[in-house]
Protein backbone atom coordinates (compact mmCIF):
# COMPACT_ATOMS: atom_id res chain seq x y z
CA UNK A 1 0.00 0.00 0.00
CA UNK A 2 2.64 2.03 0.45
CA UNK A 3 3.79 2.00 -3.49
CA UNK A 4 0.53 3.26 -4.10
CA UNK A 5 0.80 6.69 -1.90
CA UNK A 6 4.78 6.84 -3.26
CA UNK A 7 3.65 6.72 -7.03
CA UNK A 8 0.36 8.85 -6.68
CA UNK A 9 1.99 11.35 -4.81
CA UNK A 10 5.45 11.44 -6.86
CA UNK A 11 3.04 11.70 -10.08
CA UNK A 12 1.28 14.99 -8.32
CA UNK A 13 4.28 16.61 -7.33
CA UNK A 14 5.55 16.06 -11.07
CA UNK A 15 2.52 17.53 -12.29
CA UNK A 16 2.84 20.32 -10.13
CA UNK A 17 6.32 20.96 -11.17
CA UNK A 18 5.47 20.75 -14.67
CA UNK A 19 3.02 23.58 -14.68
CA UNK A 20 5.03 25.83 -12.29
CA UNK A 21 8.69 25.12 -14.80
CA UNK A 22 6.25 24.98 -18.38
CA UNK A 23 5.98 29.11 -18.93
CA UNK A 24 9.41 29.61 -18.34
CA UNK A 25 10.13 27.49 -21.99
CA UNK A 26 7.09 28.32 -23.87
CA UNK A 27 8.09 29.68 -27.13
CA UNK A 28 6.80 31.16 -30.09
CA UNK A 29 4.15 33.43 -28.49
CA UNK A 30 3.80 36.96 -29.52
CA UNK A 31 4.13 39.69 -26.23
CA UNK A 32 1.63 41.64 -25.35
CA UNK A 33 2.54 45.08 -26.13
CA UNK A 34 2.69 44.19 -29.98
CA UNK A 35 -0.54 42.80 -30.00
CA UNK A 36 -3.23 45.20 -30.44
CA UNK A 37 -7.02 44.55 -31.79
CA UNK A 38 -9.69 47.37 -31.62
CA UNK A 39 -10.96 45.98 -28.16
CA UNK A 40 -7.67 47.35 -27.20
CA UNK A 41 -7.50 50.54 -28.51
CA UNK A 42 -8.37 53.49 -25.97
CA UNK A 43 -11.26 55.10 -25.10
CA UNK A 44 -12.20 58.73 -24.52
CA UNK A 45 -13.74 57.32 -21.04
CA UNK A 46 -10.53 55.42 -20.31
CA UNK A 47 -8.35 58.68 -21.08
CA UNK A 48 -10.46 61.03 -19.40
CA UNK A 49 -10.31 58.48 -16.45
CA UNK A 50 -6.93 58.51 -16.54
CA UNK A 51 -6.24 62.01 -16.10
CA UNK A 52 -8.53 62.01 -13.08
CA UNK A 53 -6.00 58.78 -11.85
CA UNK A 54 -3.21 61.38 -12.22
CA UNK A 55 -4.88 64.13 -10.46
CA UNK A 56 -5.49 61.82 -7.72
CA UNK A 57 -1.73 61.23 -7.78
CA UNK A 58 -0.62 64.62 -7.59
CA UNK A 59 -2.68 65.73 -4.84
CA UNK A 60 -1.57 62.83 -2.55
CA UNK A 61 1.56 63.62 -3.69
CA UNK A 62 3.31 60.57 -5.44
CA UNK A 63 4.04 62.49 -8.69
CA UNK A 64 5.65 65.92 -9.17
CA UNK A 65 4.56 69.16 -9.97
CA UNK A 66 6.39 69.33 -13.41
CA UNK A 67 5.39 65.15 -14.18
CA UNK A 68 1.93 66.12 -13.51
CA UNK A 69 1.60 69.01 -15.94
CA UNK A 70 3.43 66.85 -18.85
CA UNK A 71 1.28 63.56 -18.47
CA UNK A 72 -1.67 65.90 -17.78
CA UNK A 73 -1.18 67.58 -21.04
CA UNK A 74 0.06 64.83 -23.10
CA UNK A 75 -3.39 63.06 -22.11
CA UNK A 76 -5.22 66.26 -23.05
CA UNK A 77 -3.84 66.22 -26.10
CA UNK A 78 -4.89 62.54 -26.99
CA UNK A 79 -8.19 63.32 -26.09
CA UNK A 80 -8.36 66.11 -28.28
CA UNK A 81 -7.02 63.85 -31.05
CA UNK A 82 -9.60 61.43 -30.39
CA UNK A 83 -12.34 63.92 -30.14
CA UNK A 84 -11.16 65.55 -33.19
CA UNK A 85 -11.20 62.37 -35.73
CA UNK A 86 -14.42 61.25 -34.35
CA UNK A 87 -15.66 64.75 -35.55
CA UNK A 88 -13.96 64.51 -38.84
CA UNK A 89 -14.94 61.10 -39.10
CA UNK A 90 -18.56 62.05 -38.90
CA UNK A 91 -18.61 65.30 -40.77
CA UNK A 92 -17.01 65.90 -44.74
CA UNK A 93 -13.79 66.39 -44.84
CA UNK A 94 -13.69 68.98 -47.33
CA UNK A 95 -14.77 71.96 -45.30
CA UNK A 96 -13.34 75.63 -46.06
CA UNK A 97 -10.50 76.36 -43.73
CA UNK A 98 -12.73 78.97 -41.46
CA UNK A 99 -14.77 76.38 -40.92
CA UNK A 100 -12.41 74.14 -39.77
CA UNK A 101 -10.75 76.45 -37.26
CA UNK A 102 -14.47 76.97 -35.95
CA UNK A 103 -14.78 72.81 -35.60
CA UNK A 104 -11.35 73.02 -33.88
CA UNK A 105 -12.79 75.59 -31.37
CA UNK A 106 -15.50 73.92 -30.72
CA UNK A 107 -13.87 70.28 -30.40
CA UNK A 108 -11.41 71.65 -28.11
CA UNK A 109 -15.06 73.66 -25.77
CA UNK A 110 -16.08 70.03 -26.14
CA UNK A 111 -13.15 68.44 -24.45
CA UNK A 112 -12.63 71.36 -21.71
CA UNK A 113 -16.94 70.35 -20.87
CA UNK A 114 -16.25 66.74 -20.91
CA UNK A 115 -13.51 67.00 -19.03
CA UNK A 116 -15.80 69.24 -16.20
CA UNK A 117 -18.69 66.77 -16.50
CA UNK A 118 -16.24 63.69 -15.72
CA UNK A 119 -14.28 66.10 -13.17
CA UNK A 120 -17.93 66.37 -11.25
CA UNK A 121 -19.06 62.88 -11.40
CA UNK A 122 -15.92 61.45 -9.96
CA UNK A 123 -15.39 63.75 -7.90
Amino acid sequence: MDYVFLIIGSLVIITCFYFIVSPFFSSGEVPAQEVETEGEKLTLEQVYSAVNELEMDFLMKKITAEDFEKLKENYQLLAAEMLKEETQGRKAKHLPESKKKIKDAEAEAEILRELKKLRNQKG
